[in-house]
């Protein structure tokens, strides 16, 4: 009997464990996922002017910065909310003006569904797959219209102008966040500084670091190059919203793990209690013999304790096994039209860590009150 109930114990704290170890390396994977497609788009740092969204490239000393440690790759780019018109329907978009050595900075090609790339250099635009719905541009070649406001500043105070367009045609359609995916147009840069009125301005430099290298300190060192009128801001903190939404997520999701596995860890007291109630003679006799009930507790304590460790080693040893099945096969997919097609996961051993320290800290603590307490009542 004894044995059965140890054997459901086991059981009852290895299920949770393995589930916990599971969810874990899927928010991981997912977290990843989300970072890629933000490097996709961004650098991972960005030069920008204190005041105002635009400023001139050539306020800036590209090759100087070019040359600083960490730094790989810059290239600037141009942004912001305009009109785009296709078969009678308009839409709010972004459109951002990339030149060629934008895509040294960013990994844009990996999220290309269709068409091209380089069909923006020819005169074409790339749009965003929700976006290209939205728009009803179904097909490669159909003619979208891009309107904004066309800016001839002639005091900060008093910008006056009438509106811009620029005639154009699908060339590929991208795929990635919601962002990315419902509200993203690129072009040529030029095409949109002319569409803008800001010839020769840019809204911000990209940069690509080196791997492995600190974007805060290259930062800084960036800073102290460009001078007062212009701030780096890392990916990090452009996307620190999202990041902290992130972090929360993960604690409340390791809050309610740690819960589910303290109810699970509860097991073990009917095990304990079974295994006490069967060596009351035993009991007697080590007591007969001087034993001290503190000696007797860490008997029954590291009985305990064994069925929970012992439970926890099954249990992340299957979570890691599934999870390291799905990294490397993709067995379970994800249903829909998707931007993902597998289920997202990575193990990270900070958290199989973190897992295993709660459910050991928890299944010992539950083994030593249930001992204690039914100890104080026997002997």
């Amino acid at each position: 009997m004894i044995n059965i109930i140890a054997w459901v114990s086991l059981i009852a704290v290895a299920v949770p464990t393995a589930a916990m170890v599971i969810l874990m390396a899927v928010f991981d994977g997912l977290s990843q996922t989300v970072a890629k497609l933000d490097s996709a788009i961004d650098g991972d740092i960005e030069i920008v002017a204190r005041r105002g969204s635009t400023f001139r490239s050539d306020e800036v000393d590209i090759t100087e910065i070019a040359n600083i440690e960490g730094v790989e790759a810059i290239a600037p780019y141009i942004e912001q909310s305009i009109m785009a018109s296709s078969a009678g329907r308009r839409v709010t978009v972004v459109v951002r003006g990339v030149a060629r050595d934008y895509f040294d900075v960013v990994a844009l090609e990996g999220l290309v569904e269709a068409g091209r790339l380089e069909s923006i250099f020819a005169g074409d635009v790339l749009l965003g797959t929700a976006l290209c719905g939205q728009l009803g541009a179904y097909g490669i070649g159909t003619e979208i219209e891009l309107y904004a406001l066309n800016r001839k500043q002639i005091s900060t105070l008093l910008p006056i102008g009438g509106i811009s367009r620029l005639t154009t045609h699908l060339g590929g359609a991208i795929n990635g966040n919601n962002e990315i995916s419902s509200t993203l147009a690129i072009a040529e840069i030029e095409r949109v500084q002319r569409l803008l009125n800001y010839t020769g301005r840019v809204s911000a430099l990209a940069i690509r670091i080196g791997e492995g290298k600190d974007a805060k300190r290259v930062a800084q060192s960036i800073e102290n190059v460009v001078g007062e009128e212009f701030r780096c801001v890392t990916r990090e903190e452009k996307n620190a919203s999202i990041n902290a939404i992130l972090r929360m997520e993960k604690y409340a999701i390791m809050l309610i793990g740690a819960l589910i596995i303290l109810v699970a860890t509860f097991s073990i007291v009917g095990a304990v209690v079974m295994l006490i109630t069967e060596k009351q003679r035993d009991i007697k006799t080590l007591r007969a013999l001087g034993a001290k009930r503190s000696l007797i507790e860490r008997i029954f304590v590291g009985e305990g304790m064994l069925l929970c460790v012992a439970g926890c080693a099954l249990g992340t040893l299957i979570g890691c096994g599934i999870a390291l099945i799905q990294q490397h096969f993709g067995i379970v997919k994800i249903p829909g039209d998707t931007l993902l097609e597998n289920y997202p996961v990575s193990l990270n051993i900070g958290d199989v860590a973190t897992i295993v320290i709660i459910v050991i800290i928890t299944g010992s603590v539950v083994s030593w009150a249930t001992v204690r307490a039914r100890l104080r009542s026997d002997i």
